[in-house]
């Protein structure tokens, strides 16, 4: 009998996590709000769209479900916008199932899907680059794939690192992040970069293990993201020069989410549950804090939007209830918040 009852129990708790979904709400087309890429639960095939309507302010979580009549797949892990013959799309890289969705940016009607396997091995496409008709997108099978934006066609694979996580452009020149995330306790420390002429890998060096993200600042340098390997090395931002190839600088901060916008890296402490900033003309980070986190359930990023003055956070809500996405001013101010579906991972303006 008592065996009887912690399933009971246990079945019910599943239940409470699993609440009634949102209807999906055909809008016609997705303009004046914001979409919201969700990445869903890993093996579950729930990665997803959500649209937040600033008409009625109100938020609809299968926007894509609702303009193709069928999921996103398994795993989103970022999207990019791009035009092409004055039309915008967007291109989704869905990770665990190995494919990049083009959507029309309004109508979020599929227009390609693009497989991305190697002998029937999955590659994982993780961060995507847009530049000059091409979309770069690195995967986590060690290589990144050249997309012709004009044709929606595979241009290239260049072979980089292990497990690339993270990816950059200055210039003519890619730089990608290589984690080796999957090969612990043997992590990557290197980072690859590609000639965007000749699309071929001139030069890889070296930096701190386990680097994810990565960014440029407007003075040409770039700022990565070190993970350390989760025991014995601690996390650290790195900056870098890309010229010299070695590291400037290194910052030891636990960094759990981090962007830039207008001279200000805006990063996450996983230990404070904070926002802070560091001024990337002083290189100084100001450890006033800009916005507190710490009643979040599960803090799970942070992306800046200059143009619209807005800093979105995400509460990811331990990854099994609809996140809720937090919207503040550039000093840190509250201005509103609203759902969106599991896992939300990144923000698109329309």
């Amino acid at each position: 009998m008592k065996n009887v009852i912690v399933i009971i129990f246990a079945l019910l708790v599943v239940a409470s996590c699993k609440k009634k979904p949102i209807e999906p709400i055909s809008l016609g087309e997705y303009e004046n709000g914001l979409l919201v890429l969700n990445e869903g639960l890993f093996e579950q095939n729930n990665a997803s769209i959500s649209f937040y309507n600033s008409n009625d302010n109100m938020s609809y979580h299968q926007a894509f479900k609702a303009a193709n009549d069928r999921g996103l797949g398994d795993t989103a892990n970022d999207f990019a916008v791009f035009s092409q013959d004055g039309v915008e799309y967007i291109i989704i890289a869905v990770d665990i199932s190995s494919q990049l969705e083009i959507v029309e940016r309004y109508s979020l009607k599929s227009v390609a899907q693009i497989p991305l396997f190697s002998g029937g091995i999955a590659r994982e496409p993780r961060r995507i680059e847009i530049y000059n008709n091409k979309a770069y997108v690195c995967n986590f099978d060690g290589t990144v794939v050249i997309v012709n934006l004009n044709t929606f066609q595979i241009d290239k694979i260049i072979t980089v690192g292990s497990n690339p996580d993270g990816i950059a452009r200055i210039g003519n020149q890619l730089f990608v992040t290589n984690s080796g995330g999957l090969n612990f306790p043997n992590y990557d420390s290197t980072i690859s970069v590609i000639n965007l002429t000749s699309q071929v890998v001139e030069s890889t060096f070296k930096t701190r293990i386990n680097c994810t993200k990565i960014l440029n600042d407007n003075q040409g340098e770039l700022y990565v993201v070190s993970n350390g390997d989760y025991e014995d090395v601690a996390p650290a931002l790195l900056r870098v020069d890309p010229i010299s190839e070695t590291v400037l600088e290194r910052f030891d901060l636990p960094i759990g989410g981090i962007d830039f916008a207008d001279d200000i890296i805006y990063f996450y402490h996983q230990v404070d549950q904070k926002i802070y900033r560091l001024n990337t003309l002083t290189e100084e980070v100001d450890y006033t804090p800009i916005i507190d986190l710490s009643a979040y359930a599960t803090f799970g990023g942070i992306e800046v939007d200059p143009i619209n003055n807005s800093i979105y956070c995400f509460d990811v809500n331990g990854y099994v209830n609809s996140s809720i996405v937090h919207v503040y001013d550039l000093k840190g101010v509250h201005q509103y918040e609203f759902t969106s579906g599991l896992i939300a991972k990144n923000i698109i303006k329309n």
